[in-house]
């Protein structure tokens, strides 16, 4: 599990459901790998655009709003690449952000700040800062892109335990980082019986849950169930980000050439 960049987890929760299993499963292994492959095969897709709503509020309940445009397109070997722009509010349009990914080998990330007309990249330490001022930092996006296709070299899995998750009932799937450049020490995924991605908990080296994620008014578009609300939220400062997807579309026939530094620097 190499120095994670990942891609944005706006473009990972939509979409990432399969059908029921017929069988139970007895390990966290046999889940994930069911998950794998149904969504490889019942569900699959290879692009899609969308445009969302951003609200960041801070403990004392003040509101930040966003409006961003993404585009995300799926690869060979699990390989994606994404490109996002801010619309709105003026003092972040046309920011921009790259990230091509590959579970298997290094991601990598770049933003763009038409301010100061160059493009950074994101390395290092710059993955555990926040995203663009919201509760993710840069390798919370990279985790939660990516987990479901970690190895067992790269972090130890299990399921810890099954419970009640709504209308629905859930796995919850405990993941240990084997690498030790990785914030957390332990997250943990409630994945439903459906194989959708409900719940996500980020715990610190204290063994605390730092920040919980989870998926929300999870309906078909083009018969893919897909997350049209998620939040984030930081137990340790008390705020929250929610995103609200307004457009989800498959399969539009996204070009490669969407996904390039240049593009990013021309903005919408």
């Amino acid at each position: 599990m190499r120095k994670r960049l990942g891609t944005l987890l706006i473009v990972l929760l939509a979409g990432n459901a399969a059908a029921p299993a017929s069988t139970p499963a007895t390990t966290a292994r046999e889940v994930l790998d069911r998950a794998r492959e149904l969504n490889r095969t019942t569900r699959k897709w290879t692009d899609r655009t969308q445009v969302l709503k951003m609200q960041i509020v801070d403990r004392r309940g003040g509101v930040r709003e966003r409006e961003v445009e993404v585009y995300y397109k799926k690869y060979d070997n699990d390989q994606a690449k994404s490109i996002l722009f801010f619309r709105s509010p003026p003092e972040v349009k046309g920011t921009g952000f790259l990230q091509w990914v590959d579970p298997h080998s290094r991601n990598q990330q770049w933003l763009y700040l038409p301010g100061l007309k160059r493009i950074r990249q994101i390395s290092g330490r710059s993955e555990r800062d926040s995203f663009m001022g919201t509760d993710f930092s840069y390798e919370d996006l990279a985790i939660v892109t990516e987990i479901l296709d970690w190895s067992e070299s790269e972090a130890a899995s299990s399921i810890e335990r099954e419970e009640p998750c709504e209308e629905s009932r859930c796995w919850v799937l405990l993941f240990v980082p084997k690498e030790k450049d990785v914030a957390y020490t332990k997250i943990r995924v409630w994945l439903d019986s459906e194989y959708r991605l409900r719940r996500f908990e980020f715990a610190n080296k204290k063994d605390e849950v730092a920040k919980r994620l989870d998926a929300m008014e999870i309906r078909p578009v083009s018969a893919i169930p897909t997350s049209f609300r998620l939040q984030m939220s930081d137990l340790r400062s008390g705020s929250h980000t929610v995103i609200e997807f307004q457009e989800v579309q498959y399969n539009t026939g996204i070009e490669d050439r969407m996904f390039s530094q240049h593009r990013l620097e021309k903005g919408l």
